[in-house]
Formats: C-alpha cells, structure tokens, sequence
C-alpha cells in the first residue's frame, strides 16, 4: 500500500531544471561539495530501494551504519506517505526538514529518486537556497 501511495512528486515524475551534472562526479559527491554542514546523504530509488548511503569521510555518525541503512529504507517513505494524505487540502509537498537537537535533515525528491540528507545542525534556509540553486528544487524565499 505504501509504494502504492507514493506520489507522483516523490517519484520525480515532476518537471526538474536538472543542473547537476549526469556525468562527472555522483550526486552524492555533488551534495556534499554543496555544504560542509552535510553529514550524510541517502538516496533511494523509485521503489524505495537504498541506492546509496554515504557518510562524509572524518565524521562519525551518531548511529551504526546497519541502523542507518534500515532507518533510511523505511522511515522517509513512511513520513513523505502520511504527509501525502493532505496534499489534496494543502497543495503539493515540496520539501521536509526535521531538526533534532544533534542533527538536521532534509528529504526531498530529484530525478525519480529521494534524497535524505542529515547535517550539522544550523540554518536550513541556506541550505535549502543551495538545493534550489544546484538542482532546481521549487523552494521559497
């Protein structure tokens, strides 16, 4: 049911001005190149099958790698389809940020794929300004 209810727009089946390069360096080379603060980047396919799960070299995470992989493959589906159930009343879901105390981070979605990133805690809307710069993604401000 849930891959069922995944949207459209976390599919990427939405109209992206792509500006990261398809060739050359990964996208997740290019999302940490974007920010010191990134910790970690996550990326899932369309089926919400883990592609890739990286941490920046020389940080330690705050949790085992077995838990992130899990945690990765299942909770960002999980909150972007109950946070789906009310884009009928709000409008298209464009971006998550959750902030913790000791992590911040972000889900969105890029070329039929969802991105997780986990950063160091601190202001989301630079970030958000570069994502929007970098791959085109529909952010306010």
């Amino acid at each position: 049911m849930l891959r069922k209810a995944f949207s459209n727009r976390f599919r990427g089946d939405n109209p992206v001005d792509h500006r990261m390069s398809r060739t050359g360096p990964s996208l997740v080379d290019q999302l940490f190149a974007l920010d010191n603060r990134i910790r970690y980047v996550a990326i899932l396919d369309r089926n919400q099958r883990l592609k890739e799960s990286r941490m920046r070299s020389n940080v330690p995470s705050l949790t085992p790698e077995a838990y992130d992989r899990k945690f990765m493959s299942s909770v960002p589906p999980l909150v972007l389809d109950a946070l789906q159930q009310l884009e009928a009343q709000c409008g298209q879901l464009e971006q998550i940020s959750i902030q913790y105390q000791r992590v911040d981070m972000v889900f969105f979605s890029f070329d039929n794929q969802i991105v997780v990133l986990s950063l160091e805690p601190g202001p989301m809307e630079p970030i958000w300004r570069k994502l929007r710069d970098t791959l085109g993604l529909p952010v306010r401000g």
